[in-house]
């Protein structure tokens, strides 16, 4: 008997060979774009939980990929309740346009209330509906941010690095704190919903901008305290910095990923997919697949086709593999391109079949 998203999803952290490769698009804004709703109607002031799981439901329904994020997801969550300011497009994605952190020297560190603090209290409901939608079918999977990465949306990003370059002391208390806010985040989620996974989105966890010392210094020690809250939640966790984590510089620095106790790496674009598969393909699920930003983007179809099948084509039979973009999938992305890639990884399995 075949089995269902999320059984392929979480077997393929744990080495299982699969009937056919799992897919995971991390969409985090593109439900908006099949409901139709505006960013601001559901992202905006308290955040509109309804509205949020019915476009992640609204999208599930129409792709069927084998895990999901449970709510519209958009970077800087925890960013007006600490006294920055967000931008929220009609049809666009929201962003950071005060950072809490950017103007001070000598910060001072309250958690927040997940409990009570807008926007949590709704995006927790979100989770809760969408797991209660997707009836088992599909992995519930958290998106947090990672260290580095939330911390430069605390004090924007050039400030941070004078920060590690002048201030080392300083950088890591924003780092720290940075994960006690993620943690808290994951926390305050699962107690309302039937979590399946965490997701460690990462972006300026990127040792081609900080650096390698930088990297292991502020990354490596938090994604372990993650990783561990994680794990004491029954959560496997999964990584994904940006940088080509591929190269002679940077490869090394996945046994440190490694040794946090992640199951999962997504590898963004720019990465050598072959040589990360020969290095660590038994010691951690890869995850990975097309450029989001060039060839899911702008396709054209065939080219979509192609790339995809390449992929698959490389990590058969896909144990420890979850197909993926490059990146998280947002609003303005061409629908009819990412169903495109779905035909083309349903298709593969059929051929091989």
């Amino acid at each position: 008997m075949r089995r269902n998203g999320r059984q392929l999803f979480m077997g393929s952290l744990e080495g299982e060979v699969p009937e056919v490769p799992p897919v995971f698009l991390r969409d985090l804004t593109l439900g908006l774009d099949e409901t139709g709703y505006g960013t601001p109607e559901v992202c905006a002031g308290t955040y509109d939980a309804d509205k949020s799981a019915r476009s992640v439901l609204a999208l599930h329904g129409r792709l069927g990929q084998d895990a999901v994020v449970g709510c519209i997801h958009y970077v800087g969550l925890e960013i007006e309740a600490l006294g920055g300011r967000v931008k929220y497009p009609d049809r666009g994605i929201p962003s950071v346009v005060r950072h809490p952190f950017q103007d001070t020297n000598d910060p001072e560190f309250v958690l927040l209330d997940m409990q009570r603090d807008a926007p949590f209290p709704n995006v927790a409901r979100s989770y809760r509906l969408v797991g209660e939608g997707l009836e088992g079918n599909a992995a519930l999977v958290c998106n947090i941010e990672g260290p580095v990465t939330k911390a430069s949306l605390l004090r924007g990003m050039e400030n941070l690095a004078l920060d590690m370059f002048f201030d080392k002391d300083l950088a890591a208390k924003y780092v720290d704190f940075a994960t006690d806010i993620s943690m808290e985040f994951l926390q305050a989620v699962n107690e309302q919903a039937d979590l399946d996974c965490s997701f460690l989105a990462s972006a300026s966890d990127n040792p081609d901008i900080f650096g390698t010392e930088a990297f292991q210094r502020f990354t490596v020690p938090n994604l372990r305290r993650i990783s561990d809250a994680s794990a004491a939640l029954g959560l496997p966790s999964i990584f994904h910095p940006h940088g080509d984590m591929s190269s002679p510089e940077n490869l090394p620095l996945m046994d440190d990923v490694i040794a946090t106790g992640v199951e999962g790496f997504q590898f963004a674009e720019r990465n050598d997919h072959l040589v990360l598969r020969k290095a660590f393909g038994e010691r951690i699920t890869l995850m990975g697949g097309i450029d989001a930003f060039s060839t899911l983007l702008l396709g054209p179809v065939e080219r979509i086709a192609r790339e995809t099948e390449v992929f698959l084509n490389d990590f058969r039979p896909w144990s420890h593999y979850v197909f993926m973009c490059s990146c998280s999938l947002h609003r303005g992305m061409p629908l009819d391109h990412v169903d495109a890639m779905m035909r083309s990884v349903l298709g593969f399995a059929k051929k091989d079949i």
